[in-house]
């Protein structure tokens, strides 16, 4: 009868000392990471947003993307150019697709 009360009250006493060390951790947190603080005002961040939408369409040097290309065709003339592909072979479709 003694054993199943000393296991209990063990768990029971573990299950206590791991709850308060994980509540205590998370307050750990909040002093190390503050919350960042505005610097500008609202009308600096607007003329900046503003800004940068005019030059949206400017090509970053560091950008790994290329930038979109007006197509000088249709959307008739591709549908037409992927039919005659399709029709010669060259679009692979099933298993060879892979």
């Amino acid at each position: 009868m003694k054993k199943p009360l000393l296991l209990a009250t063990l768990i029971a006493a573990s299950a206590l000392a791991c709850g308060t060390a994980f509540a205590h951790g998370e307050a750990d947190y909040a002093d190390q990471f503050p919350a960042p603080v505005a610097q500008r005002s609202r009308a600096e961040v607007q003329a900046e947003a503003s800004q940068a939408s005019q030059h949206a369409a400017d090509v970053d040097p560091m950008s790994k993307s290329v930038p979109r290309v007006k197509s000088g065709l249709t959307r008739s003339e591709v549908a037409q150019a992927a039919a005659a592909a399709n029709r010669a072979g060259l679009i692979p479709h099933g298993e060879a697709s892979f």
